[in-house]
């Protein structure tokens, strides 16, 4: 019979005391990396698992951080997840990613999982529903917003200045000599869409006018992309001069059909995107596009949730920043 390996064993491993390696478990900022580094891989040779039940009667929760998302198929979630994940797996937290398919019931399932104490936390880089019940678990520090507004701005949400990046991206646009522009976004039309007013204000500045038919919702894939491109040939009289699409993967669709159809870019139609993932140096022409800190959106996320369950602080840094990448799709 297999001998059952304690937490005394690890200690006798490692060096450490029982109350050491305890913290390094829960994530205490007090262990450093360097110890919690070696007192993990002691764990994992001596196949070491604390018992999450065992842990919830002592009080010290589940060890698992929820973070929820629309879809793991756009990129931006997937490098955000990933950044999360690295950064929580170090101080001894389990992540699990939680995907709503834009379903509003899903969502409120996932915080049903929260309030039955089957997670310690939620990061939600997604949100479809504004209800006092989430707003009170924010304020209370189980729920951390990340790359998402609930309409209040006593909130610590952690995000870009999503107006200031689309404002920079249109008015580049627009000083390439740009005037007809089109707008796509991967959700719907609302009053929080800060990066349409972004846009919207580099459009009236300049004194241009928009179109409404050129705004373009629900756009999510390169699939997506491509059959707006085929659309827009099919029911517009003209093309508009310049895309500003609200993520690479859509611009890459974009791209493509363009080529497909033999429409110059830049020349006949200028593309712009956001996020700035791999795929936009590597497309040809590559992709002028708005650059987001996605991995320092995850860690910062990570590292305020867990300061809030800890009843520790960090101080709260203003709206990370965007860059401008300016490649080939632009003139």
């Amino acid at each position: 019979m297999n001998k059952v390996t304690k937490i005394g064993d690890v200690a006798e491993k490692t060096g450490y005391s029982i109350t050491t390696i305890s913290r390094a478990i829960n994530g205490n900022p007090n262990v450093s990396d360097k110890t919690k580094k070696k007192i993990f891989a002691a764990m994992k040779e001596l196949n070491y698992y604390p018992n999450n039940i065992a842990q919830q009667f002592r009080g010290q929760g589940t060890k698992m951080i929820g973070v929820v998302i629309s879809f793991i198929t756009n990129p931006f979630f997937a490098y955000l997840v990933d950044a999360i994940e690295r950064y929580l797996s170090h101080r001894g937290y389990q992540v699990v990613m939680l995907q709503t398919l834009e379903n509003p019931a899903k969502e409120l399932q996932f915080i049903e999982m929260l309030q039955k104490k089957q997670l310690d936390g939620l990061i939600m880089a997604n949100l479809e529903n504004d209800t006092e019940e989430i707003k009170s678990l924010v304020e209370s520090g189980k729920i951390v917003l990340c790359n998402r507004y609930l309409g209040n701005e006593n909130l610590t949400i952690i995000n870009i200045d999503e107006t200031k990046a689309a404002y920079q991206a249109t008015n580049y646009l627009i000083k390439c000599g740009y005037k007809r522009l089109a707008y796509c976004t991967g959700g719907i039309k609302n009053k929080n869409d800060y990066r349409f007013k972004g846009f919207m204000q580099a459009v009236t500045e300049n004194g241009l006018s928009f179109d409404e038919s050129l705004y373009f919702e629900k756009l999510l894939t390169i699939k997506d992309g491509e059959e707006l491109l085929v659309n827009i040939l099919e029911e517009k009289s003209t093309l508009p001069d310049a895309i500003f699409s609200n993520g690479d993967t859509v611009a890459a669709g974009i791209l493509y059909a363009a080529k497909k159809y033999g429409i110059a870019v830049p020349e006949e139609l200028g593309i712009i995107g956001f996020d700035n993932q791999p795929i936009a140096e590597v497309l040809n022409p590559a992709l002028t596009t708005i650059e987001q800190p996605i991995k320092e959106l995850g860690e910062y996320s990570a590292q305020v949730l867990l300061a809030n369950l800890q009843g520790t602080s960090v101080p709260v840094a203003p709206e990370l920043e965007t860059k401008l990448i300016i490649r080939e799709t632009t003139k």
